[in-house]
């Protein structure tokens, strides 16, 4: 029996735009406090995140780019499609992963993932 996934329901600033004062909430599911799962026009994103210091449930946008993991998902349940996605994903090896996943991906571009680094 799989693990019960442990998600906190929080809010992320993303942000400044285009102007210096400009950033955008998102409320979203956040698992370990570094990753949080937002849904946006459709999409689930998966983001880095950092703890807002002083603040519960506050994360701010982290170092890195996101990752759409979930397409057209209006009207579902986003907690129970974001726990289904985990849940998989805690149940594929790493090669699988690659193989079946990324490889797999329509209209997916060249990427570097860079895996040298896990020597």
């Amino acid at each position: 029996m799989a693990a019960k996934v442990e998600l906190e329901l929080a809010s992320m600033v993303m942000g400044p735009w285009d102007n210096p004062h400009v950033y955008t909430l998102y409320e979203g599911y956040v698992l370990n406090e570094r990753h949080i799962f937002i849904i946006d026009e459709g999409n689930i994103w998966l983001r880095s995140v950092h703890k807002a210091p002083y603040l519960d449930h506050l994360y701010l946008d982290g170092d890195s780019g996101g990752l759409i993991i979930a397409d057209e998902v209006e009207g579902m349940d986003a907690r129970v499609q974001i726990e289904t996605i985990i849940t998989a994903l805690t149940q594929v090896n790493g090669l699988q992963f690659l193989l079946d996943i990324i490889m797999c991906t329509k209209d997916l571009g060249d990427i570097n993932l860079k895996l040298d680094r896990l020597q």
